[in-house]
């Protein structure tokens, strides 16, 4: 793989020597430079991000047993609460689960708090 920074930097040395008394030449090589230094910069860390490895969180998931467990709650009602909306979930076969954050959302949406008397 060719080192372009390296070729790049010789190449402006090289050009430096060669209009070393045209200030103005040497105004727009030093531009030049700066933004290839910025660009390079840019590309690094796009370069970075995607070679970041992809974490992603797993689905946290129990099963209908759990949750009924979990809830203290019958079939019964579990069912009810799928019907009704109340809870989502996710049917493969006979087998049913639900999201722990769905879980987690229906207590916050029902939560009340405490007043002080």
């Amino acid at each position: 793989m060719m080192n372009y920074k390296a070729h790049f930097e010789k190449f402006v040395s090289d050009v430096y020597k060669r209009f070393d008394d045209d200030d103005e030449r040497r105004r727009s090589l030093q531009e030049i430079a700066e933004n290839y230094k910025k660009t390079h910069q840019k590309l690094n860390e796009i370069t970075e991000a995607l070679n970041k490895p992809i974490i992603e969180k797993p689905i946290d998931l129990i099963d209908n047993a759990q949750f009924i467990n979990l809830m203290g709650i019958s079939q019964k009602t579990a069912q009810t609460w799928r019907d009704t909306g109340v809870i989502s979930f996710s049917q493969i076969g006979n087998k049913i689960y639900y999201r722990i954050s769905d879980l987690e959302n229906l207590l916050e949406k029902n939560y009340r708090k405490a007043n002080k008397i």
